[in-house]
């Protein structure tokens, strides 16, 4: 399985993100505001995810649908000046490519504005094909919740295909406002080995705020690990016999949190892939992050593995192989 051509596929949504700073909360009781900043940017938690496992030194293929136009152009062109490739990546001139407008606040919470029918609504399980499948190690699914056709039974057909082929498997899940969580995700979660949602959406799946109650309700599937992202709390993760926590190491105000989970994600896969044990794949999970968190953009600013050790040594944090 070392071998194979992508150590990782990145599967779910990419969008092309324009960013206001600064923005005021009173912005809708008000003709007008004058934000802080502008910036535009790829993003999406696929193309997030692609970007930092690429930087991290994974040899990463992204699949997402895109439409034929430019907004698809630039997205291409910053996930392959990462590393990452684009072969898989799907465009049609039927769709648009997702353009949202994120609105950050003062306290570097973003707020974000959708339109519907873009390519992402579009993408499918089969648009991950047996032959993606067949050349890499590891499939992460980065947007479960936000993906109309792929969220559910199609979801848990994709991860039993790849469980089938010998992929290990992980998945990151956004909020879900049409309120289906556990039908999304319960297919998907039968062949997973990976699970680390927020602590915002694990509550709403346990049905309760009980770290203890929570991982217990996520015992009952076959996860190899489970944890749950605490915010300026750090993270918690278990592989169900023993629990670890790891701090946050980004002690400041937030300049921006568009991408920090996906660049945890991302962190914490890499190391996994590598033969790191689970503390410190989380302490890579958390150098990565910290990595997003100061700049502006969900994943301009995402490290490099050799900035993560750099990070991780300036904090006196060791981290250990599985075998070790």
């Amino acid at each position: 399985m070392k071998n194979k051509p992508f150590d990782v596929v990145c599967a779910g949504i990419a969008t092309w993100d324009t960013l206001f700073t600064g923005v005021d909360r009173d912005l809708m009781a008000i003709d007008g505001i004058l934000a802080k900043g502008y910036y535009a940017s790829s993003g999406g938690d696929a193309v997030n995810a692609a970007v930092s496992m690429a930087r991290l030194g994974l040899k990463t293929a992204v699949c997402a649908s895109l439409g034929e136009d430019s907004a698809a152009e630039l997205i291409i062109h910053e996930l392959e000046g990462a590393g990452a490739d684009c072969s898989f990546l799907h465009q049609s001139a039927a769709v648009h490519t997702a353009s949202p407008a994120i609105l950050v606040d003062a306290e570097g919470e973003r707020h974000i504005i959708r339109v519907p029918d873009n390519g992402n609504h579009f993408f499918t399980q089969d648009m991950v094909s047996d032959e993606l499948l067949d050349q890499s190690r590891h499939l992460h699914l980065a947007s479960a919740n936000v993906l109309k056709r792929l969220d559910g039974k199609p979801l848990g057909i994709l991860f039993a295909r790849a469980h089938a082929k010998g992929l290990t498997t992980s998945m990151d899940a956004s909020y879900d406002r049409e309120g289906n969580w556990m039908k999304n995700i319960e297919d998907a979660l039968k062949n997973c080995d990976i699970f680390i949602p927020s602590f915002q959406e694990a509550s709403i799946y346990a049905g309760g705020e009980d770290l203890d109650e929570i991982c217990a309700f996520f015992s009952r599937f076959p996860l190899k690990i489970f944890g749950v992202k605490l915010g300026e709390k750090g993270v918690l993760v278990t592989d169900f016999r023993d629990k670890w926590t790891m701090g946050t190491l980004y002690r400041k105000r937030p300049v921006d949190t568009t991408g920090a989970g996906d660049a945890f994600l991302a962190g914490f896969v890499s190391a996994w892939l590598k033969g790191y044990d689970i503390p410190s794949s989380a302490a890579f999970g958390s150098a990565q992050s910290y990595s997003v968190l100061g700049a502006v953009g969900a994943n301009a600013s995402a490290g490099t593995w050799e900035d993560a050790v750099q990070l991780l040594e300036e904090n006196g944090i060791t981290v250990r192989l599985r075998n070790e």
